[in-house]
């Protein structure tokens, strides 16, 4: 029987200025990813990067956002990540041009 939750993916957290895993699928799962925002919390402009990977780092075929600019203050809701079916094992990845400058959260889909 399967099973289809709606659940917060990602909860509000502080992106790093360097690539890292923010959302891993569980064993057994695959997630849809319903909204994805990236908020800018600073004063200045930043730039965020995001994909999905099998695990390892972000490259030239995982990476869906790429250095967007982001305005002091601005929440930018992602339409590259919107609507994506992540697999089991499958990572979210993301990082900001500042390191606590932009806060990160999704929401989705998770089916067992």
């Amino acid at each position: 029987m399967t099973t289809v939750t709606q659940v917060q993916l990602v909860a509000p957290t502080q992106l790093g200025n360097s690539d890292a895993s923010v959302y891993t699928v569980p064993t057994q799962t695959t997630a849809k990813v319903g909204r994805a925002v990236f908020t800018n919390t600073t004063a200045s402009a930043t730039t965020i990067s995001a994909g999905i990977t099998t695990g390892g780092a972000l490259g030239a075929s995982t990476t869906l956002i790429s250095a967007r600019p982001i305005a002091p203050g601005e929440s930018y809701v992602s339409p590259e990540l919107a609507g994506a079916v992540i697999p089991a094992g499958s990572q979210i990845h993301a990082f900001a041009g500042a390191s606590t400058a932009v806060t990160f959260t999704a929401s989705g889909l998770t089916i067992v």
